[in-house]
């Protein structure tokens, strides 16, 4: 075994330095939309996740932010670098698994530093990947996936070479904290672990192939790959892996089950029992996403899933297509196999799954293997042609070009979500939203930085993840209304006891119905006793008058239908629609805003009909050109993610 050189070192500290730079500098303190409110809320007070749970991720995030805090690091900031530190940490652990492959098995003509340097390329060039670098500044748990990838790849990588226990124990590190996190994407990854206990995986070197051709002359009994994989099931060095990787991952759920114990403040479901608990892992109401997927959806997501994975590649696409055909020329089948077999379990998943937001993040572990294909292409690239100085070049240009579309800084989601709220209700206002990052981020922004303490905002289903937050949130204001609520969670309890800790809210019968209208009809009485405006945003007010739950007549603030009449300011913040996150590139690529333009049109569209019931031209013109922005940024949205459109 060759040892490290200077010039690796210096190659391990860029692995890891030049993306931590790139991801720093793009970043934001604010919070984005889908779920990075809620991981930032949880793991700050220590409480649940929804399912899955990602208990890997919340513990050390928990561990992480602790330690920060007391640097006075704030939460999001804090929670934001971990995602870059883990990508980070990712690349550095890639290139020494890349660097491992090249040394060992195709190092013929390429001394140390050109082993190194193939293998920073190709680390370098997977970590500032579009679809990487999406997710390595932001509040998520998809970095922390990649790198439990990446360590388990690592570990298993050298076992591969060296037979080496402590590699073995480390790849079932990697294993457990990706089981205990985005489990779904590593279990799909499982059943091609056996094939690094194989001999030649990464199979090229002459001494492999002198061997391989030595054992047919002697015409010695080589079994076949399947009897070969079944007996790595059976070997003692696979059922260790086997048995670590399952203790570690059962500590993380063991954490969570024994935390779910006692009630903590917003929790995202209790998964206290055993069948809740199994709820919970696998998913709970979030399976329906794959259920009753429709051949039109499955058609619009092909062509985008392929051109994530283009953009993905980007420059390095041509290398990962020789690297194809050399595995193919050289009939490495096993480690070929494995490359598009895993990426196509993955791609064929996403398209019949119904979600949009985060729909990227799943494909980062199949990206991350298909970055071995790129490895190969490098090097035979180098063998061929030994232009290897043509290759930074390539490396800085995807760099430039990712950088504007990555750079959170102009996307500030959060800030400005949060500044059209707190000027489109007036004070002591009770907000009803169906929008969940607007929701979420409140509850953020209200527990942790004490933002417009004097508004209830509350989920349009009133209970949203837990019954529990309208009490604990809103001690006086659940007092008033004990009773109604009490009886309309009695009731949900009874027709679908899941959904009481949990998303959902299937007002299925009469008693549901009738029980939910009480409580709401008892909300609008005492916004009227206290003056007190009471506001619901489109979704919610379509919800509500379509189901005869309250007065369709309405007035208009900012971005709410509001009870009572809505002031100048309110409607002039929100008619300029100058928010500078919608003016951002990013807007184009993130799935989870698409819910927020329809939000946007629908109550443009509201003001656009009061305002003419009302004679006011101004005001009319005004709420036109503010609809025409919106619609236009709809259709470039569309042209950029067609198939989250022909999901609705």
């Amino acid at each position: 075994m060759k040892k490290i050189s200077g010039s690796d070192y210096l190659f391990a500290f860029l692995s890891f330095s030049v993306p931590l730079i790139l991801f720093y500098t793009t970043s934001s303190s604010a919070l984005m939309f889908d779920d990075s409110a809620e991981f930032a809320l949880v793991i700050k007070l220590g409480s649940i996740a929804h399912p899955p749970g990602t208990p890997a991720y919340i513990a050390l995030g928990m561990l992480w932010e602790k330690i920060t805090a007391v640097m006075g690091v704030p939460t999001i900031t804090s929670l934001t670098l971990f995602s870059s530190l883990c990508i980070s940490a990712a690349s550095l652990l890639l290139f020494f698994t890349f660097r491992k492959i090249v040394i060992e098995s195709l190092s013929s003509g390429k001394n140390e530093f050109h082993a190194g340097f193939i293998s920073f390329l190709t680390s370098v060039g997977f970590a500032t990947g579009a679809t990487s670098w999406a997710w390595a500044n932001t509040v998520e748990v998809y970095a922390f996936q990649v790198l439990a990838m990446a360590i388990a790849f690592c570990g298993l990588t050298h076992f591969h070479f060296s037979r080496s226990k402590s590699a073995l124990i480390v790849s079932a590190i990697g294993l457990a904290m990706g089981l205990a996190n985005h489990h779904l994407t590593m279990i799909l990854f499982l059943p091609f672990t056996p094939l690094f206990f194989l001999d030649s995986l990464f199979k090229n070197s002459p001494e492999v192939q002198t061997k391989e051709k030595n054992k047919r002359k002697q015409k010695s009994t080589n079994p076949g790959i399947l009897i070969s994989y079944f007996s790595v099931l059976k070997s003692r060095n696979f059922l260790l892996v086997t048995g670590l990787t399952a203790t570690v991952t059962l500590l993380f759920y063991g954490w969570m089950f024994i935390r779910a114990q006692q009630e903590h403040p917003f929790m995202f479901g209790k998964p206290d029992t055993f069948s809740g608990m199994i709820y919970h892992m696998s998913g709970g109401s979030y399976t329906k996403n794959i259920a009753n997927t429709s051949k039109k959806i499955i058609a619009a997501r092909v062509p985008f899933f392929l051109k994530l994975t283009a953009m993905q590649l980007f420059l390095f696409l041509p290398f990962f297509l020789l690297g194809v055909t050399t595995l193919w020329k050289k009939k490495n089948f096993r480690l070929l196999s494995m490359i598009l077999l895993f990426f196509l379990t993955l791609f064929l998943y996403q398209l019949n799954n119904n979600q949009w937001a985060s729909t990227d993040a799943y494909m980062l572990l199949p990206f991350l293997v298909l970055s071995i294909a790129v490895l190969y292409g490098i090097c035979e690239f180098f063998d061929r042609f030994k232009l290897i100085f043509i290759l930074p070049f390539l490396l800085l240009a995807q760099i430039a070009y990712n950088f504007p579309s990555h750079n959170r800084k102009s996307y500030p989601v959060s800030a400005d979500l949060m500044h059209l709220l707190d000027t489109s209700s007036p004070k002591n206002s009770i907000v009803l939203i169906s929008d969940w990052s607007t929701v979420i981020q409140y509850y953020y922004y209200r527990i942790s930085e004490n933002f417009r303490p004097d508004l209830v905002v509350l989920n349009y289903d009133l209970k949203f993840t837990h019954y529990r937050i309208l009490p604990v949130l809103y001690p006086d204001f659940y007092k008033k209304i004990q009773k109604e609520y009490d009886e309309f969670i009695d009731a949900l309890k009874a027709e679908h006891p899941e959904q009481i800790a949990n998303t959902g809210c299937d007002l299925s019968t009469p008693r549901l119905l009738n029980s939910f209208l009480n409580v709401l009809n008892k909300m609008q009485v005492i916004a009227k006793e206290e003056n007190r405006a009471f506001l619901t945003d489109p979704k919610t007010h379509y919800f509500y008058s379509n189901q005869k739950l309250y007065d369709p007549k309405r007035f208009v603030s900012g971005c709410f239908s509001s009870s009572v009449p809505g002031d100048s300011l309110s409607a002039a913040e929100f008619l300029r629609m100058d928010f500078p996150f919608i003016q951002s590139p990013l807007l184009f690529t993130d799935a989870g805003a698409i819910d927020k333009m329809v939000d946007f049109q629908a109550m443009l569209d509201q003001h656009l009909f009061f305002y003419q019931a009302n004679h006011d031209t101004l005001r009319s013109v005004q709420a036109e050109k503010a609809k025409e922005t919106v619609l236009r940024l709809q259709r470039e949205i569309k042209r950029s993610m067609s198939f989250a459109f022909s999901v609705k």
